[in-house]
C-alpha cells in the first residue's frame, strides 16, 4: 500500500469528516482542490510530537489514518501529504509524490540539504498544480500553478534553481525567502522510509531538538517553535508571546491546536517541553 492507494468508502467518509467537510465525494476540479488544501491546513496540525517522544513515526497509509483521522493528531509531512495523497486519490486526482531539500531557515552558506520533504504534484485540465499541507508555518495556503519564473498570487514564485531543481519562494519584507528546492522526477513512495527514518531520528534532525507546531485560524496562521506561541496573517500582521509553563504548554497544544492528547500522553511530554522552555 502507498499513498496513492484509495482510502475505502468508510475511510473517505471519515477523512472527510476531519477535514469538516461533507460526506458527499466532491468532484475532482480546481476549486475542490483548493477547498481541500485550505480545510486541511485549518484542521490536521503540523506537530512533532511522536519525535520529541522518541516514538518510531510510522509512515504506512494505515497507520498515518489511525493517528491523524481516528487518533486527533497532526504530523509532518511524510504524514500530512501522504494522507493528502490518499485523499485526492479517492477522489479521482491524478497525483505524483515529489521530494525537496528544505532551505527556509537555512543559512546562506550551507549550499545542499537532504532530501527531506515530501510535496504533492496534481494533474488538473487547468494544468498542473502543486499542493502542500505539511510544511509547517510558512505553509502555501493553497494549491500553487506549476508556472515557472512568475510571481503567484500571495507572493509566491516557482524559478529555475541549478540544473533541474527548481526553488519555491516566498516573497517577504526582506526580500525572497526559499521554502525548499525539488526537481519534477517524480518519486517511489519506498524512498521516503529512509527519509523519514532520517527526520524523526537522526541526532542532527530539527525535530529531534525543538518543538515546531503550526494550524491555521481563520485568516491566521498560528505557530509554535519551543515556547514561542504567535500568529500571523496575510497582511503581515502578527503577535507573539513567550510560554514559560509546561501546563501552559500543553493547554495550548489542545486548545489552540485541536490536539487529541490523552493524560498519558500529555504526562509523557513533561519532560521533553520543560526541556525546551
Amino acid at each position: 500500500m502507498t499513498p496513492l492507494t484509495p482510502f475505502t468508502p468508510q475511510q473517505l467518509q471519515a477523512c472527510l469528516a476531519r477535514l469538516g467537510l461533507p460526506p458527499q465525494p466532491p468532484a475532482a476540479t480546481l476549486q475542490t482542490l483548493e477547498r481541500l488544501v485550505d480545510a486541511a491546513l485549518h484542521h490536521l496540525p503540523f506537530e512533532n510530537l511522536d519525535v520529541l517522544l522518541a516514538r518510531p513515526v510510522a509512515i504506512e497509509p494505515e497507520a498515518v489514518f489511525a493517528k491523524v483521522v481516528e487518533g486527533g493528531r497532526g504530523g509532518y509531512c511524510f504524514e500530512l501529504n501522504s494522507l493528502f495523497a490518499r485523499l485526492l486519490a479517492s477522489l479521482g486526482y491524478r497525483i505524483s509524490l515529489l521530494v525537496a531539500r528544505v532551505r527556509w531557515g537555512m543559512p546562506a552558506e550551507v549550499e545542499r540539504t537532504q532530501q527531506s520533504h515530501l510535496l504533492l504534484r496534481i494533474e488538473l485540465d487547468e494544468g498542473p498544480y502543486l499542493a502542500d499541507v505539511g510544511f509547517g508555518g510558512a505553509n502555501p495556503p493553497r494549491p500553487l500553478p506549476l508556472v515557472i519564473g512568475e510571481e503567484l498570487p500571495g507572493g509566491w514564485r516557482i524559478a529555475p534553481h541549478d540544473g533541474d531543481e527548481l526553488e519555491l519562494a516566498l516573497h517577504t519584507a526582506s526580500g525572497w525567502q526559499a521554502l525548499y528546492r525539488f526537481t519534477l522526477q517524480p518519486q517511489h513512495w519506498v524512498d521516503y522510509l529512509p527519509r523519514n527514518w532520517y527526520t524523526s531520528t537522526h541526532p542532527d534532525s530539527v525535530f529531534r531538538k525543538s518543538l515546531r507546531v503550526a494550524l491555521s485560524e481563520g485568516d491566521r496562521r498560528l505557530t509554535l517553535l519551543d515556547g514561542q506561541f504567535g500568529w500571523r496573517d496575510a497582511k503581515g500582521n502578527a503577535e507573539q508571546r513567550r510560554i514559560l509553563d509546561v501546563d501552559e504548554l500543553i493547554e495550548v497544544l489542545r486548545g489552540r491546536f485541536h490536539l487529541r492528547l490523552p493524560p498519558a500522553t500529555a504526562e509523557a511530554l513533561r519532560e521533553p517541553l520543560a526541556r525546551l522552555l
